[in-house]
């Protein structure tokens, strides 16, 4: 076979490595978080490394959420309340100024339920049950992320969530990676179709109005523009493609992620590509905000592909 897959580390530090021995490729999965932290691919006799990953596995927050999985809710939201039945919730985890952000179990400990190779990928599955400590979402929920690494650089991840409560529950879900080709991401080039955007207020809580934005849709350069915005893809071409000197990063987002969030860091190393299932504070404004019934199952899907030449 031209997989391996391998087990490092102990209870409090598994990591799992996927390789493509034929290309070389290397992703490196951590259990604390179930996220990727490393993404590594040849190319003409060189090493790239492709996500911006966690140094340790502490301070998750003050390294901007690299690579983390957001759920409950993603992005922020408003004061880190709402409301559902009539009752009024208060988010107690982490809060950035005055809104609660990027959820509840981003550096939650994974366990590995499975890990398998086969002819043409490895994969790996984590769960995780979420008890419902935190006062601002008392519902449990059981969360399942599948790794997969097919050849061509290609990496499927799927999550799944069971509602455990005996209660409708509100539901957002989305990924946080920073990508990298090298450089200067005010070199690359952005291409995706979407048309329209959200506004956001000062504190980048969505107005609940959106606005047209077509910009994208022939590639633009990102050059010294700093975003952190949400836009709605066209359901119909939804890749987002990343690119500079002849490599590509694909985003593909597969099922429920209908929005992009888009976040470049002050050192402009790097670029967040965000795969969401609702826009930001979906949890008060309604916006894409999904509704599990107990004892009910969502899933979602995203991919990653690295290229050497344009999809779009």
């Amino acid at each position: 076979m031209s997989f391996d897959l391998i087990i490092l580390g102990h209870e409090t530090n598994k990591r799992v490595q996927l390789i493509d021995q034929q290309n070389g490729t290397l992703i490196e999965l951590q259990a604390k978080g179930g996220l990727m932290n490393r993404w590594m691919v040849k190319n003409e006799d060189q090493s790239l490394e492709l996500v911006l990953g966690n140094s340790g596995m502490t301070n998750f927050e003050m390294n901007g959420f690299r690579s983390s999985k957001m759920s409950p809710f993603s992005c922020r939201v408003d004061g880190g309340k709402y409301q559902l039945d009539n009752q009024t919730y208060k988010f107690n985890k982490f809060y950035l100024g005055q809104h609660a952000i990027h959820g509840l179990i981003y550096d939650a400990e994974f366990s590995i339920l499975s890990s398998k190779i086969h002819e043409q990928s490895a994969e790996v599955l984590f769960s995780f049950a979420y008890e419902g400590t935190d006062p601002g979402y008392p519902f449990p929920y059981n969360i399942q992320i599948q790794w997969t690494l097919y050849s061509d650089n290609l990496i499927s991840i799927k999550t799944s969530i069971v509602n455990k409560s005996n209660v409708v529950i509100p539901l957002m879900d989305g990924w946080h990676p920073y990508f990298t080709l090298g450089g200067q991401v005010d070199q690359y080039m952005l291409e995706f179709q979407s048309n329209e955007r959200l506004t956001m207020r000062d504190d980048m809580i969505p107005t609940g109005n959106m606005i047209q934005e077509n910009r994208f849709e022939k590639g633009l350069l990102i050059g010294h523009t700093h975003y952190d915005d949400c836009f709605l893809l066209d359901p119909k071409q939804n890749n987002i493609q990343l690119s500079y000197e002849g490599k590509s990063i694909i985003v593909s987002p597969i099922h429920n992620y209908p929005y992009l969030q888009l976040y470049t860091p002050e050192d402009r190393k790097s670029i967040a590509i965000e795969s969401l299932s609702g826009a930001p504070d979906c949890f008060n404004n309604k916006i894409g905000l999904q509704k599990l019934e107990p004892q009910r199952e969502i899933y979602f899907e995203t991919r990653y592909q690295f290229k050497t030449t344009s999809l779009l």
